[in-house]
């Protein structure tokens, strides 16, 4: 155990000093540049979320004014259904 604790110990340290002598850029650029890369990959998954979001909307209301429109339909047709079967009755109930 101990020595697994100091070969992970020693390996840190290596890779510590091995990427502060390899960087491109002094520590404060590469995290700026880092931030700008997270913001700018963050803004595209954003807007491309939000597309999603605005399609599946869209195609929502279509759904739902696609059966607005065929129960309003119906509800004309029951109605002149209805109309006649009460002028019917009606020509009906006054001709005695």
């Amino acid at each position: 155990m101990m020595r697994f604790l100091c070969g992970f110990v020693l390996g840190f340290i290596t890779g510590a000093c091995l990427a502060t002598l390899m960087a491109p850029a002094p520590g404060r650029h590469t995290r700026q540049r880092l931030d700008e890369v997270w913001r700018e990959r963050t803004s595209e998954e954003t807007r491309a979320r939000a597309k999603q979001a605005i399609t599946r909307a869209r195609e929502g209301v279509e759904a739902a004014r696609r059966r607005l429109e065929e129960a309003l339909r119906a509800g004309r047709e029951a109605q002149k259904e209805a109309e006649k079967e009460m002028q019917a009755r009606h020509e009906e109930a006054t001709k005695d």
